[in-house]
C-alpha cells in the first residue's frame, strides 16, 4: 500500500513540474508595445511591452525573421500558473541591421501584426498608421 501511495505522490508530482515548465514555451498573442527607442548607431532597439489584461507576464521573445528587412516576433509566457510573475520581462533589445524595415508581433489567429517600421525618408522607426 505504501508503494501504491509513493508512486501516485510521484506522478502528481511529476505532472505539476511538467505543467509549471510547459506553460513557459507557450506563445502569447497578447503582447503590445508600450514604449521603444533606437540606438544612436541605428543597430539596437529597446522597446518595452505589456500585456493588455489583467493577468499573464512576458519571458522572452523568439525573433523568426531579421537579418535583412523584416523581424517577426513571438513572445513566451512565464513559466507557473496563469498570473506567475516568475522570470517576467517586459523590457527587451532587438538587434537591428541597416536594412531592417519592419517589425512584427505574432497573433493568435491573425497571423502577425505590423507594430513598428522603418520610415523610409527619415531612417526613424515609428508606429504604422492603422
Amino acid at each position: 500500500m505504501k508503494n501504491k501511495n509513493g508512486i501516485i505522490l510521484i506522478g502528481i508530482i511529476f505532472s505539476l513540474i511538467i505543467l509549471f515548465v510547459s506553460t513557459g514555451f507557450t506563445k502569447n498573442p497578447n503582447v503590445e508595445i508600450i514604449n521603444y527607442s533606437v540606438s544612436q548607431d541605428g543597430k539596437e532597439l529597446k522597446f518595452t511591452v505589456g500585456i493588455p489584461f489583467s493577468i499573464g507576464y512576458t519571458r522572452g521573445y523568439k525573433n523568426k525573421g531579421g537579418g535583412a528587412k523584416t523581424h517577426y516576433l513571438n513572445f513566451y509566457n512565464t513559466f507557473g500558473v496563469i498570473n506567475s510573475s516568475w522570470g517576467a520581462k517586459n523590457e527587451f533589445v532587438l538587434e537591428l541591421d541597416e536594412d531592417d524595415t519592419e517589425i512584427y508581433f505574432n497573433r493568435e489567429r491573425r497571423g502577425y501584426e505590423l507594430v513598428l517600421e522603418k520610415n523610409i525618408e527619415t531612417g526613424k522607426w515609428q508606429v504604422p498608421k492603422k
